[in-house]
């Protein structure tokens, strides 16, 4: 008789905080999610018109900078934000996700599915006529595909989702990173050439090209920028480490090459000289992107800006929030 006399407040103590649980439960799912303010992309036209900026949830926003009042803004939920880009009429933004989209923002409606596939791209660039799109998917296939059809024109194997592929500056040539970076035919997908003896345990994520010395750039894991001549494919320079993945780079037209982690500062180097610095708060959790003047980098940061920085005077230009967020 005690022992079911004692029995009995504890089965009620349980039940109570059970109910208090299930009450906890509905109440943290019925509030609001949290905004996640970070911008992980950022895209820019060639003339600099059109600007577009992304979270990794797919919420874009692209401004026409002949008036930059009156955004627009989409939303793309297929997965994880991996890339945008403009076509060379500009006329057209890719975005790769999960999925692969265009968006036109003349037109202001909704993106249009190019790929439902949910092959996962991680990255879609325009080839110089803006007729070809070329991706990277999941599996690490590389393809070129046509910009309308979305049909598959052709398929290069292997890469890795981790490592960008880029059309050289003539077109020609296609460049991959990831753990082995190549290059093939552009047309036939033969391959032309390696630009490291065997495949690296480091991976290689960003490329870029820096036109003053005809050089092909990649940030790597090992937290070094690696440069190769573009004609000999020989490496030609090889930056100090430093101890955060190179997750984005670019070069300027003033001799200096911009790259860092996602979340760090930004660091400068200059390939010829060996002469590095950093820029003090910067804090880019995008893409590095080169101004149409060459002397300027743009990115997102974490609070959901994009700030504008001068290469010159290696001072913030301007921070400009994106609506909503």
């Amino acid at each position: 008789m005690t022992a079911e006399i004692t029995r009995k407040p504890v089965v009620v103590a349980v039940s109570f905080c059970a109910v208090l649980l299930c009450a906890w439960i509905v109440f943290i799912g019925s509030r609001n999610p949290p905004v996640d303010r970070m911008v992980s992309n950022v895209a820019l036209s060639d003339s600099g018109r059109w600007l577009a900026a992304g979270t990794a949830q797919g919420k874009i926003t692209v401004w026409d900078q002949t008036h930059p009042d009156a955004p627009q803004q989409i939303t793309f939920s297929r997965g994880s934000l991996n890339d945008l880009h403009f076509s060379p009429d500009e006329h057209v933004l890719a975005i790769a996700s999960e999925d692969l989209g265009i968006y036109t923002p003349k037109a202001s409606a909704a993106p249009r599915l190019l790929r439902s596939d949910h092959a996962n791209y991680g990255s879609a660039r325009f080839s110089l006529d803006g007729h070809d799109l070329l991706v990277l998917t999941g599996s690490g296939v590389i393809e070129t595909i046509d910009a309308q059809s979305g049909a598959v024109r052709l398929k290069v194997c292997c890469s890795s989702i981790y490592g960008d592929a880029v059309f050289t500056p003539d077109g020609q040539e296609i460049v991959n990173a990831g753990h082995w970076p190549r290059l093939w035919d552009a047309r036939s997908g033969r391959l032309i050439a390696t630009l490291t003896a065997n495949p690296e345990f480091y991976a290689f994520r960003p490329i870029a090209f820096d036109t003053s010395r005809d050089a092909i750039l990649m940030g790597s894991q090992d937290g070094r920028v690696y440069a190769w001549d573009l004609k000999t494919k020989r490496r030609i320079a090889l930056s100090p480490p430093q101890p955060a993945y190179v997750d984005t780079l670019a070069a300027s037209t003033n001799g200096w090459v911009f790259f860092a982690g996602f979340g760090k500062d930004v660091e400068l180097w200059n390939p010829d000289t060996g002469q590095r610095r950093s820029l003090p708060a910067t804090r880019p959790t995008s893409n590095l992107v080169l101004g149409p003047d060459g002397t300027s980098i743009l990115f997102g940061t974490a609070d959901g800006a994009i700030e504008y920085w001068d290469l010159k005077t290696e001072q913030r230009r301007l921070s400009m929030k994106i609506p909503g967020l």
